[in-house]
């Protein structure tokens, strides 16, 4: 039961809590503007596409594949000590991925080797492990603070996290004029302060507890049908419906009051919807991160066989800018599908009865459709790829924690989450590795001298093989979709 102190200044606390869990959310998606900065990788330090895809891989198990511990550790030592190992981590990984990078590049000056490629993976998997605990501090104090409202207390705050790229290219193309050394040590003092400040500010406020009536109070016959009290559940809807109630609401609700049960460990893992959950993050997220990550080469390549930029006298916009601009419309169109995912599954779980696993297979269909777009369009419509690949990637995971916390419990929904990232750490390995080899084995079959590999026959293959798996994916998610459909109509 929440103590008298909390009760009273409950909403004061809620919303402190709530603005620290937004800084959080944007501080731990810094690992998404990779692709910003990927390309000084290879043009200062030298390195391959297979390099920077494999550190790119590296950065990313550290933000996933480390889930299950980052998790563990905000749900038993709570965010406040989750929120100061974050901060440690993020100064130091970025902060040495900064003096490699600079004095790297003093290296090559004098005709030395540049910094070792897995020195560079290490640093950025520090950072990546910082960037999993600053988010697992921010999300299990959400899932435990709120009750009600939980998909859009959870999505807007997550929405930060997709948003945390799109700001981050602003400020390093507004402030730092794309200096890879002086942005990264940015990004190392901004998780550092944003951290700090959640030490203070970042706690977990249960809801006082309401008893429960035995007996129901009397009701006038008239107003029977539009009375229920509702306890909220495992796929209860998260916003109060109005008084409105046919047979249908009827069935439902009696279906609410049952309580949800906290799995975890080992029955987790046995869990028929734990393993199609993990299927789906795989393949779906895996499809994303490619993207997301590689999508400076993509532009890079398509640029190329288009000759952009060789004609003379003609004042073209930048590549570098290009890029930059693929980056952040990625980050914006994350937001908008993290919000739209959040407040449109409450909305229609009261309005229409949906169940909030039904965005799943809608978000897959964007990420197809992403991957197709990517295979032919030209520079002009390049855009429309990086823009299904963000709103894709942000609805998903803008429904993604709420429902693990509905469907597993909320004791354990950071370690569960932990766990279901791992999909995301493998499908992002597979699938970054997979287009630095296609890329690389593209440019060997030309000049050897030409750096840049030109035309969508660069990474096309690599598109072709992440399309399969978001078709995959939505043929998993249409199967738990139904399995969740006729549980809740036998209820």
């Amino acid at each position: 039961m929440a103590t008298p102190h909390y009760t009273s200044r409950r909403p004061i606390i809620l919303a402190s809590t709530f603005t620290c869990a937004c800084f959080n959310m944007l501080a731990s998606g810094s690992l998404y503007v990779y692709a910003l900065y990927a390309p000084s990788f290879k043009s200062h330090l030298g390195y391959s596409q297979t390099q920077t895809s494999a550190i790119a891989v590296i950065g990313d198990l550290g933000l996933y594949g480390v889930g299950p511990l980052t998790g563990g550790l905000a749900d038993s030592m709570g965010p406040k000590r989750a929120s100061a190992f974050a901060g440690s981590l993020l100064l130091m990984g970025y902060g040495l991925l900064s003096y490699c990078y600079r004095t790297g590049i003093e290296s090559i000056k004098h005709n030395e080797p540049a910094p070792n490629f897995l020195a560079m993976s290490a640093f950025l998997f520090l950072a990546g492990i910082g960037s999993s605990a600053c988010y697992m501090a921010a999300f299990t104090t959400l899932a435990k603070s709120f009750k009600q409202g939980r998909g859009i207390a959870i999505g807007i705050p997550v929405s930060f996290f997709g948003l945390s790229a799109a700001a981050l290219a602003f400020v390093a193309q507004k402030f730092f004029l794309l200096d890879t050394g002086r942005f990264l040590l940015f990004l190392a003092v901004a998780g550092g302060v944003i951290n700090g400040m959640s030490i203070v500010g970042l706690n977990v406020v249960p809801e006082p507890e309401i008893k429960d009536i035995e007996e129901p109070l009397p009701v006038p016959p008239s107003l029977q049908e539009t009375h229920h009290t509702v306890i909220p559940t495992e796929e209860s809807p998260l916003l109060q419906a109005t008084p409105t109630t046919t047979a249908a609401t009827e069935t439902t609700t009696t279906r609410l009051r049952r309580e949800v049960p906290n799995i975890s460990g080992r029955a987790f893992f046995l869990d028929r919807d734990a393993q199609y959950f993990f299927m789906i993050m795989l393949c779906l997220t895996g499809s994303g991160l490619m993207i997301i990550n590689s999508i400076s080469a993509i532009v890079e390549a398509v640029a190329a066989g288009e000759d952009y930029g060789s004609a003379p006298g003609h004042n073209e916009t930048p590549l570098a800018t290009i890029q930059a601009t693929h980056v952040g419309l990625i980050s914006i169109s994350s937001y908008v599908g993290r919000l739209v995912a959040g407040f449109g599954s409450d909305v229609a779980m009261v309005s229409y009865g949906a169940q909030r696993i039904y965005v799943v297979p809608i978000a897959t269909a964007c990420m197809a459709l992403a991957q197709v777009v990517g295979m032919f369009a030209s520079l002009r419509w390049l855009y429309l790829c990086s823009m299904l690949t963000g709103f894709a990637y942000g609805g998903f995971f803008g429904v993604a924690g709420t429902i693990v916390a509905e469907l597993w419990g909320e004791v354990s929904c950071g370690q569960n989450w932990g766990f279901l990232s791992w999909g995301s750490a493998v499908g992002g390995m597979l699938f970054n590795v997979l287009f630095g080899m296609v890329v690389d084995r593209a440019r060997t079959a030309e000049d050897s001298e030409n750096a840049v590999c030109k035309g969508h026959r660069c990474f096309r293959w690599a598109l072709v093989v992440s399309f399969a798996a978001c078709i995959l994916s939505f043929a998993i998610s249409l199967v738990m979709s139904a399995r969740h459909r006729r549980r809740a109509l036998s209820h």
